[in-house]
Order: C-alpha cells, then sequence, then structure tokens
C-alpha cells in the first residue's frame, strides 16, 4: 500500500517536473530568440558603423547591455533547463526504484502464497491420508465385525425358523403316523377277525387254516403298502416345505 501510495507520488512529481522543464525549454528558446536578435541589430550597426549618428551609437549602447543581459538570461535559462531534466531524470529513477520495489514485494507475496498454498496441500495430502489410515484400521474391522455380526444374527434367525419348521413337520408327521397307526391297528383287527371267521367258516366248511391265511396276507400286505405310501408321501411334502421355507429365507437375505 505504501509503495503504491509512493508511485502515485512519483509520478506527480515527474509530472510537474516534465512541465517544468517544458517551461524552461520555451524560455531559453525566447532568451536564444531575443539574443539573436539583438545580435543581428548590432550586425547591421556594425556593418553601417562609418554612418553612425548620436542615435544608432546610443542604440548600439543599448544594443550592447541587452546582448549581455540576454546572454545572461539564456545562460540562466539553460541552466535551469538542464537542472529540471536532470530533476526528471531523478524521479523517474525514483519512480523506476518504487516500481521495482513493488514488483519486489509481489513477487515475495507470490512466493508465500505460492508456499502456503503447496503447504495447504501438503497438510490436505496428511488429512486425507490419516482419514484413510483411519478408514482402515478403524472403520473397516469395525464394519466388517458389524457385517459378521448381522450375518449371525441371520443365519441364527434362519436355524431358528428352520428349526421350528422342521418340529411342525415331524409334529405333523407324527401325527399322521399316529393316526395312520391306529388304522393299520384297526385295519389288521379287522383283517384277523375276518381270518378268524374265515377260518371258523373253513373249519365248518372243511377248508385247512393256511388257506384262509394266504386269503388274508394280500389284503395285509396291501395295507401296509398304502401305509408305506402314505409315510412317504408326508416325508416328502414335509421336505418339500422345508426346502420352500429355505429358499424363501435365502431369498429374503440376499435382497436385505
Amino acid at each position: 500500500m505504501v509503495i503504491c501510495i509512493l508511485i502515485f507520488y512519483f509520478e506527480a512529481r515527474i509530472a510537474a517536473a516534465r512541465k517544468a522543464a517544458g517551461e524552461a525549454k520555451d524560455a531559453y528558446e525566447e532568451a536564444m530568440q531575443q539574443r539573436s536578435l539583438s545580435q543581428r541589430e548590432v550586425n547591421d550597426l556594425l556593418q553601417r558603423k562609418s554612418t553612425w549618428s548620436d542615435a544608432d551609437v546610443s542604440r548600439f549602447t543599448v544594443l550592447v547591455r541587452q546582448d549581455h543581459l540576454f546572454e545572461q538570461q539564456e545562460a540562466r535559462a539553460k541552466e535551469e533547463v538542464t537542472r529540471v531534466e536532470d530533476e526528471v531524470e531523478r524521479e523517474f529513477s525514483e519512480l523506476m526504484r518504487a516500481i521495482l520495489g513493488r514488483y519486489h514485494e509481489e513477487q515475495v507475496w507470490s512466493d508465500k502464497i505460492r508456499s502456503v498454498s503447496t503447504y495447504g496441500q501438503l497438510a490436505v495430502l496428511g488429512v486425507n491420508v490419516f482419514v484413510f489410515v483411519l478408514a482402515i484400521v478403524l472403520v473397516e474391522p469395525w464394519k466388517r465385525k458389524r457385517l459378521a455380526q448381522t450375518f449371525e444374527r441371520k443365519v441364527e434367525e434362519l436355524e431358528r425358523v428352520n428349526g421350528e419348521i422342521v418340529k411342525s413337520s415331524i409334529g405333523a408327521l407324527e401325527g399322521r403316523l399316529d393316526v395312520q397307526e391306529h388304522m393299520l391297528e384297526r385295519l389288521v383287527t379287522a383283517v384277523e377277525t375276518k381270518a378268524e371267521v374265515g377260518r371258523a367258516e373253513g373249519v365248518v366248511s372243511g377248508e385247512p387254516p393256511e388257506q384262509a391265511k394266504e386269503e388274508a396276507r394280500p389284503v395285509v400286505d396291501r395295507l401296509v403298502a398304502v401305509a408305506q405310501n402314505w409315510d412317504m408321501a408326508a416325508v416328502m411334502a414335509s421336505g418339500a416345505v422345508i426346502v420352500g421355507a429355505l429358499g424363501w429365507l435365502a431369498r429374503g437375505w440376499f435382497d436385505s
């Protein structure tokens, strides 16, 4: 800020010095012109010196005095022009020195700003590296731990649901097996009763008991086969229910 004020000050002084130099040059040229006119008139008088009158003598005396004065004025004007030109040069040198000082100051500030910018970039880089290392050291293990806990919780929930499904399927299967067992017992009892009746009728009609047993055995085998088919169907249905539940849970897990 101070250098800018100095530059404006020196520019104003240079303008004033140049104006003074112009005025001094004008005065010097005017003094030279007056002396030249005076010398020309003196030369004219000298050329007709033999015909001088009293007025010419008086005029010559006046012209010699004026020439001496004009010579002094010309010398002073020349000195003033020289002095003013030196002052202009000096002010211009001061202006150039101020401009160089301002340039140097701007260069210093530019270097400072560049240094601050470099340090700022290094600081930002350091912060980024610190955040990256912090994320690797703390955040990533925490995320992995949380993911593992979530996965374990999902697995436990899946196991619990599967256990409930299996228990319900086993309970339903046991209920069906109990019903089928009662049905088989009733059927076997009915077949045995029929066999006893057949044996009694065979005894009455004279047929051997082995033939009655042979006639009753296909009925018993058919009943056992039907019961086995019912057991197989129940097992397959339970397996299908379990597989469907597992698929539903797996789809819910992957969608989440």
